[in-house]
């Protein structure tokens, strides 16, 4: 559920103001912009908050319109769906581009950036416009390497990609003597295509920072005897040792417990070690970083 442009009314035009909005079944989003109210019954947190967001973002364009304002730094990579650092989301700051010279056109909510070079829209997501991926993972303003390196990741994700580490290198080179192009430089030579969340970088960044080899992303495992293929989230090739993130998403699902049950058969049979890291084992991480060092030591991979 979302909402589009058309249903966004602004004071100026004299359709909805505070006086009115409620009788006309709408609620104000951002000062001098109204939204239709509809219901989130159903919804999930994440969802409900997602749409409240969009919504939101969606009136913050349509009160700038006339500058043609295009998404900018984390707004642009939330609409992008790229999962950012929890403390670099922004879920209640829209931050948008406009054509210019800074005119304080400031609004409770709104985070105007300006530029007087031309705009290139890289694409419309549902509607909004982004620059290129790469400007906007630029414009994380105090991110740290590992941070950049956990964003820089999800460009590349497995599923739904949003350019290929060819194109990154390439935006890049267009981008270099700009604010942080040094540091994107850096963390670029880490990034590594085929992730699926934020979490499986963060684990591999640990086990390289604990001076353990880096693990391969993804490797395919080919069982002959089912004729299929799985994909663990990393792990060494050699050793036969896979490290998997476990964000327990599907701990009330009986479904999911079994199919996760039989996929760890599935590595055992083959002769894998799976080791598994869940979410409160990310702050104390000594324990799972020694068995991996462990199982590598055994099953002889110690570089």
């Amino acid at each position: 559920m979302s909402t589009s442009i058309c249903d966004i009314a602004l004071t100026r035009n004299g359709l909805v103001d505070g006086r009115n909005h409620v009788r006309l079944g709408m609620h104000r989003v951002l000062r001098g912009a109204y939204a239709k109210t509809v219901g989130t019954d159903g919804d999930d947190v994440w969802t409900t908050r997602r749409n409240e967001w969009l919504t939101k973002t969606r009136a913050a364009l349509a009160l700038y319109a006339q500058f043609s304002p295009v998404l900018y730094g984390p707004t642009a990579l939330q609409a992008l769906r790229v999962a950012l650092p929890q403390r670099l989301e922004d879920w209640s700051t829209i931050h948008i581009l406009i054509r210019g010279v800074n005119q304080r056109r400031r609004r409770d909510g709104v985070v105007l950036h300006y530029t007087t070079k031309p705009v290139t829209i890289w694409r419309k997501i549902d509607g909004l416009p982004v620059l290129n991926p790469v400007d906007h993972w630029l414009q994380l303003a105090g991110a740290s390497l590992d941070e950049m390196i956990e964003v820089g990741d999800g460009l590349v994700r497995r599923r739904n990609p949003l350019l290929k580490l060819s194109q990154m290198h390439a935006r890049l080179d267009q981008l270099a003597g700009t604010p942080h192009a040094k540091l994107a430089r850096r963390a670029i030579e880490s990034i590594r295509p085929g992730t699926e969340s934020i979490f499986e970088t963060r684990v591999r960044l640990i086990i390289v920072h604990a001076g353990l080899p880096e693990p391969e992303v993804s490797p395919g495992i080919w069982f002959a005897g089912g004729g299929f293929t799985l994909h663990p989230d990393m792990g060494y090739t050699k050793a036969k040792v896979a490290v998997e993130f476990d964000g327990m998403i599907h701990v009330n699902s009986r479904q999911h417990m079994d199919e996760d049950a039989a996929r760890r058969n599935h590595y055992l049979d083959a002769g894998w070690q799976i080791i598994t890291v869940t979410a409160s084992h990310l702050q104390h991480p000594e324990s799972w970083l020694r068995s991996i060092e462990t199982a590598l030591i055994i099953r002889g991979e110690t570089s």
